[in-house]
């Protein structure tokens, strides 16, 4: 079977017409998730989900999502505490030194906030979950 050159033009317009159609779907696509901060409400869904299987919650491909979701909230709150620091602003929480607030508390303070907080990013989440566990006086 043999393909003149103008089935192949014709192949090669339908291709480029396809990608130049969804061109912008797929730039949003790959766009979003780097852009789109993670709810806390979306967070505390997936890792429930991930409580309720703990056997299988380690193979879990949300699993690691989820850890570098977390991870990188709470260097996003660490940061935000350095800055309110140097602009002389007081802090959100006052966590004693050598302490910290386990997974499944953090998780768990998560899931208490109110319904309006749960649509708040993961950062201000956490923010809201120590500064209730540890208030400054």
């Amino acid at each position: 079977m043999s393909f003149g050159s103008a089935s192949v033009q014709s192949w090669n317009a339908t291709v480029l017409a396809m990608l130049k159609l969804l061109a912008p779907a797929l730039i949003l696509l790959i766009a979003a998730p780097a852009s789109a901060a993670t709810t806390v409400g979306n967070f505390v869904t997936r890792a429930n989900a991930l409580r309720a299987n703990p056997l299988t919650a380690l193979t879990s491909p949300d699993f690691t999502v989820l850890r570098d979701e977390a991870r990188a909230a709470s260097a996003q709150l660490k940061a935000e505490r350095d800055a309110r620091r140097a602009a002389g602003k007081p802090p959100i929480a006052c966590v004693p030194d050598g302490q910290s607030i386990g997974i499944t508390d953090m998780l768990d303070g998560l899931a208490a906030l109110p319904p309006a907080q749960q649509r708040l990013p993961l950062k201000d989440g956490y923010a809201a979950v120590l500064a209730k566990r540890f208030p400054c006086h």
